[in-house]
């Protein structure tokens, strides 16, 4: 198959678990197939290049990219995001107009689309080039942003939305809990295919050559420099600084958590409402058992992160999938998980795999934060099935074999592709 793959996120601009994604599943779904992936440019990045069989456009334009590279960190947010939506809209405008150049012979047997954010692509692509789209969902603008009261723009968002899921041949989801709330809004059930993911540190962690000690010797390092003495016990929080990442309800756990359990430290590793977060932890008195540099980190840093944590929290009221759940769990962290995220990773009820909490609720947050930190036994259970659950259930190999299960289905209107999940 020939494949146009658009994504916002691509190594190596990667802000989030989609860039994530994209940069684990891309190369699986190269493999037999023609893989073309067009992405933003931020203005510093080659407008092509082939990254091992993946050939990657970043199409831009003289006066965005000059407005890119002049944009200053103190600008307005406002503004920020005005640029954002326009650099994506013009982006889309001329992926459209790179494949309508290609000719009819050599034009893409289906376009995939990741998100409502590149509806203009997708439409285009739909009525002007007569070409099948699949509609990648990870997240619907009115679930991930409850709290947001610019009501009318996401009305208007989620109209889109639900336009690309018309128009689209197939939607993919990551968990049951996406289908079914895209159903209870309206979308066509016998659409929608459910794909569970691999993990993040999938291949790493594989990897006869990975260094376990050399890690553990580097997270030490790591510890010190962020001032945590060695034998204080760890809680990590990774992800943005968002209401929905359950990061607020959390820092007010925290005062309950951090008196029973001596000399506790909250990591936190995110970017966002960094102002937010720091005024909550000095009019609670938390600063000193906060630990918040206010930057998304990746790589190398994020690993040794996770290695020197005792533990591991995501109180998220919604997550699409949730890949830090993945990497918390394949490194043997006890992880506690808000209710936002799919009972996938509970594993066995019987013998779960993660604790999972009300993400609104700071008290039942803190009851599970002392239960795990103050019981070694638990914190090793949870360890060892949260490890063997993302290495026995969740693959990379097998999410690209059902993707293109479903690609194939779309691009030969072969009606349900047959990879839904349960």
């Amino acid at each position: 198959m020939r494949i146009a793959y658009v994504v916002t996120q691509y190594p190596p601009n990667i802000v989030s678990g989609l860039g994530r994604y994209a940069e684990e599943i891309t190369p699986h779904l190269a493999r037999g197939h023609q893989l073309t992936v067009f992405t933003l440019n931020n203005g510093r990045q080659p407008v092509f290049e082939q990254r091992g069989a993946v050939s990657v456009h970043r199409p831009l334009g003289r006066l965005i990219a000059a407005a890119i590279r002049r944009r200053r960190p103190g600008r307005p947010r406002r503004a920020e995001f005005i640029l954002h939506a326009v650099h994506i809209m013009a982006s889309n405008w001329r992926y459209v107009r790179q494949v309508w150049r290609t000719g009819r012979g050599q034009r893409p047997d289906l376009v995939v689309l990741h998100d409502s954010t590149n509806f203009l692509c997708g439409l285009l692509c739909h009525y002007l080039l007569r070409l099948p789209v699949v509609l990648h969902v990870h997240t619907t603008e009115h679930r991930a942003a409850p709290q947001r009261t610019i009501a009318s723009l996401l009305r208007v968002l989620s109209a889109v939305e639900r336009w690309l899921g018309r128009i689209a041949q197939r939607v993919v989801v990551a968990t049951p809990e996406m289908r079914e709330h895209l159903t209870a809004t309206g979308w066509a059930r016998e659409k929608v295919d459910v794909v569970c993911l691999g993990g993040t540190f999938e291949r790493l962690l594989a990897d006869p050559g990975f260094d376990r000690e050399r890690l553990r010797a580097c997270a030490a390092g790591r510890r010190t420099r962020l001032g945590i003495a060695a034998g204080e016990p760890v809680l990590l929080f990774v992800g943005r600084l968002v209401p929905h990442k359950g990061i607020f309800p959390l820092l007010a756990a925290m005062p309950r958590a951090a008196a029973a359990v001596p000399g506790l430290r909250l990591v936190v590793v995110g970017d966002g409402d960094v102002a937010g977060v720091r005024r909550v932890v000095a009019g609670t008195g938390l600063a000193g058992r906060v630990v918040a540099p206010g930057e998304f980190v990746t790589g190398r840093a994020l690993l040794e992160h996770y290695e020197l944590a005792d533990a591991c929290v995501f109180p998220s009221s919604f997550e699409p999938f949730g890949l830090v759940a993945t990497e918390a769990m394949a490194m043997g962290k006890p992880t506690i998980l808000g209710d936002g995220f799919p009972r996938v990773f509970l594993g066995d009820p019987a013998r779960p795999a993660a604790r999972f909490v009300c993400s609104t609720d700071p008290d039942d947050i803190a009851r599970a934060v002392i239960a795990v930190m103050t019981d070694p036994r638990l914190r090793a259970a949870l360890g060892e099935r949260g490890e063997r659950l993302v290495r026995e259930r969740m693959s990379w190999a097998r999410a690209a074999e059902a993707t293109l299960a479903v690609y194939r289905a779309a691009a030969f209107h072969r009606g349900p592709a047959g990879a839904g999940g349960p």
